[in-house]
């Protein structure tokens, strides 16, 4: 028979603290190899950002590669550039996204994160609008940063697909002015 000395120390559960104590950290209990799904679905995130931008710098390679012109020469709504402005807006809008990836998204309850995942994508795909709108503003001279060729029209539309807050005062700006 097994004798129980009466002052032996209790037995430990666990490393993990108290499940109360979790809830209040915003812990949440590792399973044993698997990762986490919140960081999954950022990783996803993230790879879809990443192969958007690679499929984006490949029209680029493609655009500047099936002319001998220099970019600067392009006709400023001709088609290549306009495909230009497309590009670097998108750029720009997945550059914004992958950075307003890094904080939010982890402290975000997962069912926030799924829908993040196609706020993230269209964000992406509609940086492009504030693109094409920067640059119109360009080219009719409301926006006048001196003479207008196709590589200032790249990066105002890096810029607006980056920030679209920016292209909306610059049109609110002009709305005013135009009101007065």
């Amino acid at each position: 028979m097994d004798e129980v000395e009466p002052h032996a120390p209790p037995a430990r559960r666990s490393a993990e603290p108290p499940r109360r104590a979790r809830r209040l950290l915003g812990l949440r209990p590792r399973r044993h190899g698997r990762v986490d799904l919140g960081s999954r679905l950022l990783r996803d995130q993230l790879w879809t950002l990443a192969l958007l931008a690679l499929l984006i710098l490949l029209l680029l390679v493609a655009l500047t590669a099936t002319t001998r012109a220099p970019v600067q020469e392009w006709p400023a709504w001709g088609y290549r550039t306009l495909l230009g402005v497309f590009s670097f807006g998108v750029l720009g809008a997945i550059f914004s996204a992958a950075r307003s990836l890094k904080g939010s998204s982890l402290r975000a309850r997962i069912h926030a994160q799924v829908l993040d995942e196609r706020v993230t994508l269209s964000r992406a795909v509609l940086g492009a609008l504030p693109g094409l709108a920067a640059h119109a503003f360009l080219q009719s001279k409301v926006l006048n940063l001196g003479d207008a060729d196709s590589s200032k029209a790249f990066a105002i539309a890096f810029i607006a697909g980056f920030s679209e807050r920016l292209v909306l005062k610059v049109a609110e700006t002009f709305a005013g002015q135009k009101a007065k």
